[in-house]
């Protein structure tokens, strides 16, 4: 079958080679997609329990699940918009901010999506605010009764969101409502594709042509070309980077760590990003004592955290970087930690 076809060579084309459980899952998502005809008689009969209302996949870092859903949504020929979590409920908080004073803000904030969408992909689905719980107890009901099909993606089974929650009974009866209508589906497997290629790449890490590797990790990885962000905020505070979005943070080694960042900043990061990339890097001695301590803190808080990170060091050992004496027992700790992060078994331990 095409549809089959053009998802599987989609994944092919992201590094992965589709295992039993991917190819498993593709052949039922193709049989409930939606189309005009069933999205009006769900609109007709919005009770209808037999009627499908989306699908949600979840399962493991690195599966393989948006690539697989949004090769799914991309057949499609309907009204539709694909968002990440994040950016999901920055809209609804803004439109929520814009309909503030009038009767039912909620009302007209469902109103607007049903006036533009028929399909809805919300990558990385995840509740952890017990506003947004809230306002996504109503939101989540209204979309399936209201005939928007829903692929939702998420690293946890609906039952297993929003975890110890205020007032999270009234969540999951939204959930329990969801799983009779959606068809959720469980991606299993333990082979992390994004931790392969991006290790592929990267264990070489010495090339001169860093940010044309880098890109292209992003591009196959991240299925970003574009718009990419070049600040990011870390404790009210904005600073300059070569790209970010949600799952990752790409920042030069001179530029970043020239500036007064600290613990919390470092903590703050390795919370924040999925994968941390960082190249520009030079020989410094003694006179740039200020970056090489800054370095040293955020390596050990990154190594403390096993946070996916991949240096590029364009023709640079990570044992030159620093030329200096008055470190040079903290350095030597940070270049040990530098070269075991680099390493396969650093990465298969990483946090997900």
């Amino acid at each position: 079958m095409l549809v089959d076809k053009n998802i599987i060579d989609a994944l092919k084309n992201q590094g992965i080679e589709p295992d039993i459980p991917q190819l498993d899952f593709i052949h039922k998502a193709i049989k409930i997609q939606p189309s005009k005809k069933n999205l009006l008689s769900r609109l007709v009969l919005p009770k209808r329990a037999s009627s499908t209302s989306g699908i949600y996949l979840w399962g493991k870092v690195g599966r393989g699940k948006t690539v697989i859903l949004r090769s799914l949504y991309k057949q499609l020929n309907l009204r539709k918009a694909e968002f990440h979590y994040l950016d999901f409920m920055r809209l609804i908080h803004s439109k929520l901010k814009e309909y503030r004073g009038s009767k039912n803000p909620l009302d007209k904030v469902n109103n607007y999506f049903y006036s533009k969408y028929d399909v809805l992909l919300i990558d990385e689905f995840q509740v952890e605010d017990v506003a947004d719980a809230m306002i996504l107890s109503n939101i989540i009901k209204a979309f399936i009764d209201n005939g928007i099909y829903l692929f939702l993606s998420s690293n946890a089974h609906p039952n297993d969101l929003y975890k110890n929650g205020l007032q999270r009974e009234k969540f999951i009866e939204v959930m329990q409502f969801m799983q009779e209508r959606v068809e959720v589906f469980e991606l299993k497997g333990e082979h992390d594709y994004r931790l392969k290629n991006i290790y592929e790449i990267t264990k070489e890490g010495h090339v001169s042509d860093s940010d044309k590797q880098i890109r292209s990790i992003i591009k196959l990885n991240f299925n970003i070309e574009e718009n990419l962000n070049t600040f990011f905020e870390v404790n009210e505070r904005s600073f300059k980077c070569i790209a970010e979005n949600h799952d990752f943070l790409w920042v030069s080694f001179k530029n970043y760590f020239s500036q007064p960042t600290g613990a919390n900043d470092f903590e703050e990061i390795c919370n924040k990003y999925k994968w941390i990339f960082i190249n520009d890097f030079s020989i410094l001695d003694d006179s740039n004592s200020d970056l090489i301590r800054r370095f040293i803190a955020f390596i050990d808080i990154a190594y403390i955290n096993k946070v996916n990170i991949s240096f590029f060091y364009e023709g640079i050992r990570p044992e030159n970087i620093y030329k200096g004496e008055t470190m040079s027992l903290l350095w030597d700790r940070c270049e040990s930690r530098l070269i075991e992060m680099g390493t396969d078994e650093y990465l298969s331990n990483k946090k997900n």
